[in-house]
Parts: C-alpha cells; sequence; structure tokens
C-alpha cells in the first residue's frame, strides 16, 4: 500500500517516477527523450521501520519504449523473542525484491499501452520464495477540451495466486484551469483493489506553473474491515530535462509521517 515511486499522484497515471511500477504503460517516452534514468526511495519512520529503493533505465527504440527496473523495500526492527519479551539473536529479516522488464508504445493517437514481465522475490526469517507476474497497462490522453487523462492497470497479476495478490488500479484527472499543460489546475481520482486485502481511493488536486508543480489530496484505505484517512502532499521541480520531486504521507494511528524521493532525467 506504500506508494513507492509517485508523487502524491494516482498510480494508474503517475509519471513522475519514471519506473512504470504500477502501470507499464507510464514510461512513454516523449519530446526527442532516447533515454531516463529514474531512481528513488521511500523512509517510514522508525515506529514502521519501512523503507524503499528504487533505479529505472529506459530507452525509446523503433517507437517503443523499453524499462528495465529493480525495488527493494525491507522492513526492520523486527526483534526475535522467545517465552518473554526480551529479544534474542538477530532480527527478523523480513524484506522482497522485484525485477521488471517492460515496454510501452504509443498504438493509437490517445492512447499508449503497455506490457511488464515481473520476478519478486521475497523473504521471511530463513524463508525465502520467489514469484513471476505478468502485468498489463493503458493510458489514455488528452481526450475532449477538458484534456481528460485516464489510465487502467493490473499490478502483480500471477496464476501462483498462493503467492502474489493481484491489484487492480484506475485512475483519471482532467484539466480545471489553464490553457496549456505548462500552466494548469487539474483534479483527480484514483482506486486500487487488492482482493480480500484492501481498498484505497485517492481525491486529489495539482497545478503547475513552468517548472514547479504542487499536489495535495486525501487518501482513504480499507485493510480488513478498519478504514482510515490521511493526506498526501507533493512537489516537483522540471528543469532541463531533470525532474526532482518530494512527498509527505501521513500514516493512521499517529503514526509519524512516510516521504519519498524521486530523481529522473531525460536524454536525447
Amino acid at each position: 500500500m506504500f506508494p513507492i515511486g509517485l508523487v502524491a499522484e494516482s498510480p494508474a497515471i503517475g509519471t513522475l517516477g519514471g519506473a512504470g511500477l504500477w502501470n507499464p504503460a507510464t514510461t512513454e517516452l516523449t519530446d526527442g527523450a532516447r533515454w531516463r534514468l529514474a531512481a528513488g526511495s521511500m523512509n517510514a519512520p522508525t515506529d514502521i521501520a519501512v523503507t524503499a529503493q528504487y533505479a529505472a533505465l529506459s530507452y525509446l527504440w523503433n517507437g517503443s519504449t523499453f524499462t528495465a527496473s529493480i525495488m527493494r523495500a525491507n522492513v526492520g526492527g523486527l526483534l526475535r523473542t522467545d517465552t518473554d519479551p526480551l529479544s534474542i539473536g538477530d532480527e527478523i529479516q523480513y524484506q522482497t525484491v522485484l525485477l521488471s522488464v517492460g515496454a510501452s508504445r504509443r498504438v493509437l493517437p490517445h492512447l499508449v499501452a503497455g506490457v511488464s514481465l515481473r520476478s519478486r522475490n521475497g523473504r521471511l526469517d530463513e524463508v525465502s520464495r520467489t514469484s513471476t507476474s505478468f502485468d498489463l497497462g493503458v493510458v489514455a490522453d488528452h481526450l475532449t477540451a477538458l484534456d481528460i487523462r485516464a489510465g487502467l492497470s493490473t499490478f502483480l497479476l500471477s496464476p501462483s495466486t498462493n503467492r502474489e495478490t493481484p491489484s487492480l488500479l484506475v485512475g483519471v484527472d482532467l484539466r480545471v484551469l489553464g490553457a496549456d499543460t505548462a500552466r494548469t489546475v487539474r483534479a483527480g481520482y484514483s482506486a486500487q483493489r487488492a482482493s480480500g486485502l484492501y481498498t484505497e481511493h485517492f481525491a486529489y488536486a495539482s497545478a503547475r506553473w513552468e517548472k514547479l508543480e504542487a499536489r495535495a489530496g486525501a487518501v482513504e484505505t480499507t485493510v480488513y474491515h478498519e478504514t482510515n484517512w490521511r493526506m498526501r502532499v507533493g512537489i516537483a521541480v522540471r528543469h532541463a530535462g531533470y525532474s526532482v520531486a518530494v512527498s509527505r504521507e501521513e500514516a493512521p494511528n499517529g503514526f509519524a509521517p512516510s516521504y519519498q524521493f524521486t530523481l529522473t532525467s531525460v536524454f536525447p
């Protein structure tokens, strides 16, 4: 449920992270760029102790954008105990590594499609398992005079249902004010559902003025019949092919917030 690689964006249409972790169709390279390097990290407070990092490389060839990425997430602070609360030995390892290779291509003037093959290894203490998944995604853009953008994708869609819990993601945003993408105010909504695990709804607004972009929105998450609300805010700066962005997400139950950082760079 942690929005790794996103800056207060809808997972189905978010592009600032540059890796296409949630929708392979969002990796499309445009405006004469042929290469893109992307990296990011997420840090949650010590009372949650979740960290994540990712890196991705994209290349445009023959009209298609090919992307390879690696993402690693870790939960720390899991103490090993026996019959009393005192810890013994080393901490329990709880981590996952996700390797992805994918491609995206504009198949119609207003439609981009993408596919991604993923291999995920998960480790809990001494148990390590690996599963394979295959994800699909589409993004429709520049629709109507409102410049509507909509996306649909899967995440960790796998025949090994006993090892993966697939998610379905949808998102849409549209222009509220402004005449072009460089000076605009937009509003959006996204939903994400992992069958039998959780659902998430996110309503947000964004404003961009030339090189600066800001986002903010409210998130509702339901996990095991428990619902919580929290805020996401983010800011991004774009200059000379580089994009630097940070975001902050509140945590439920009085925990400290988590933070995201992303950096992307495109080259001709």
